[in-house]
């Protein structure tokens, strides 16, 4: 899960260290912060242990720090819904003409070219790869 927080304060840049109970520190760095404009600065964690961390922290606790938004991170992935069979294909270099048409990506191992594409969505039922 990807967390963004804000500060709210104006500030151009901030950073502060925190300490764990298990003596690990790290900083965070907010960035982008315009005083004059009046924009914030942000910080984006992908990190759970860093998430807790700044959220456990007094900057946190006492409205300094704000959490803005939570997203979910990592690529999609097509769900069986999704998957779109292809009949027509039933050679490896059928397959790798495919990917690089449609899906616009150079294979010359059709291995690499079936991953891509079942990655992207599509099944190839009639395809034999030895």
């Amino acid at each position: 899960m990807i967390k963004t927080y804000v500060l709210t304060r104006p500030y151009h840049n901030y950073s502060f260290i925190l300490k764990h109970k298990s003596g690990a520190r790290q900083r965070f760095i907010f960035e982008g912060g315009n005083s004059l404009m009046g924009v914030k600065a942000r910080l984006i964690l992908r990190s759970q242990f860093s998430q807790e961390l700044l959220e456990s922290s007094e900057e946190f606790k006492h409205g300094f720090v704000k959490l803005e938004r939570t997203d979910e991170g990592g690529e999609k992935v097509a769900t069986k819904a999704e998957i779109t069979p292809i009949e027509d294909i039933t050679s490896p270099e059928q397959l790798v003409e495919f990917v690089a048409t449609k899906l616009e990506k150079l294979y010359k191992d059709p291995k690499f070219a079936l991953k891509y594409a079942e990655g992207k969505g599509y099944s190839f039922p009639n395809l034999t790869i030895e």
